[in-house]
């Protein structure tokens, strides 16, 4: 199940649907985010156009609906941040248009380690498409981040 997450955020949707976010380099995204962290997805949930819990494993996200899945990160480290401190935990929100069911994406989580490049103060994605990225880039993740 290694990288089944990653495949998820970055791959199901384009082929689920007609919905599309082209792929840019990762050293654009890397100049994109505004936090860099390893961290690991501790539980996935859905929330409705008022905030309020969505439970139904049959749930969708995708155009016209208000639904939005969040991951919940575990943080481990901090490789990049331009607030300074970073919670232990985030709650980032995935883009409402990607085609989603929730019950799926509870499936797929996992203790696996990713690299996850984020913005702004609610954690949101670097980049819609590609912003969990494998353990195995964070060398070059790291030297990206360095002339910062």
């Amino acid at each position: 199940m290694k990288y089944v997450l990653a495949w998820l955020v970055m791959g199901f949707a384009t082929a689920a649907s007609a919905t599309s976010v082209p792929q840019i380099p990762l050293e654009d995204m890397v100049r994109l985010a505004d936090h860099v962290v390893v961290a690991n997805v501790a539980r996935v949930d859905m929330v409705d156009g008022r905030g309020r819990p969505v439970t139904n494993p049959q749930a969708r996200t995708g155009p016209g609906l208000k639904n939005q899945i969040r991951l919940h990160l575990r943080v481990k480290q901090v490789l990049f941040s331009r607030a300074g401190a970073v919670p232990p935990t985030l709650t980032v929100p995935l883009w409402t248009m990607w085609h989603y069911q929730l019950g799926d994406m509870q499936e797929v989580v996992s203790e696996e380690d990713s690299v996850f490049l984020l913005k702004g103060d609610g954690y949101e994605p670097a980049y819609h498409n590609g912003f969990q990225r494998s353990i195995d880039e964070r060398e070059q993740i790291e030297q990206l981040l360095a002339p910062r």
